[in-house]
């Protein structure tokens, strides 16, 4: 039997969509949604460079070159174009650390079910970056909070890159993502709910604690 791929009933429907998942032989149109993840993933770093710009301008290099307003220009475009490139990879880091990550405990499975569950996943990632990019073009910010989350509680209450940063993983793409993720590897395991449930937790509190401690590290706060 044939399904199709389709990434946002996985998103809006998953106990439905999952329940069926199995008796799929193929997915069509799958790679072709992928690549389509990774374009728009692309794009959407890259007017994430572009509206950050301003936050580069104040590096002290840049500062030092005393650039024109026509190079100052080339460099917001260059520094884009990179931003894409990054955006590109971006998805092939997280999709595959993620699918590792779930390959341990869900053998059963299979690699390419659960590549494909954290493909939908992070449709929801380039979601919460669709909400943040308004605020980055307003402000001119590498980082800005996100708006359907706790990021500007911990803003206001914490010093803190890393409690920053927490806070403002938990939103509402990242609790939606926890859930997606649970009830397919519910549908899709024969394990039981209480061993999906504690891996789902799991999984979610271990990358919120990584991308927390990153946030740390790159604001100097760990050293």
């Amino acid at each position: 039997m044939t399904g199709r791929a389709q990434l946002i009933p996985a998103l809006t429907k998953p106990n439905t969509y999952f329940a069926f998942y199995n008796e799929w032989k193929d997915k069509e149109g799958f790679w072709i949604r992928f690549f389509a993840i990774l374009a728009v993933s692309g794009l959407l770093h890259a007017l994430s460079f572009f509206a950050a710009f301003p936050s580069f301008k104040t590096i002290s290099f840049v500062e030092a070159a005393k650039l024109s307003g026509a190079e100052e220009e080339l460099l917001r475009y260059l520094l884009a174009l990179a931003g894409g490139a990054w955006g590109v990879i971006v998805p092939l880091l997280v999709i595959q650390s993620g699918t590792l990550f779930l390959y341990f405990f869900f053998r059963d499975i299979g690699y390419k079910a659960l590549f494909y569950v954290m493909s939908v996943v992070y449709i929801l990632f380039l979601a919460g970056l669709l909400f943040e990019l308004p605020l980055q073009f307003v402000t001119g910010a590498e980082e800005v909070v996100q708006p359907l989350g706790f990021g500007l509680v911990g803003v206001l209450f914490f010093k803190h890159g890393f409690w920053q940063e927490l806070l403002n993983l938990i939103n509402v793409f990242t609790i939606w993502g926890s859930v997606v993720v649970y009830i397919a590897l519910r549908q899709l395991s024969f394990k039981e709910k209480k061993y999906c449930l504690a891996v789902t937790i799991g999984f979610s509190v271990f990358f919120i604690l990584m991308f927390s401690l990153y946030a740390a590290l790159v604001s100097g706060q760990l050293i």
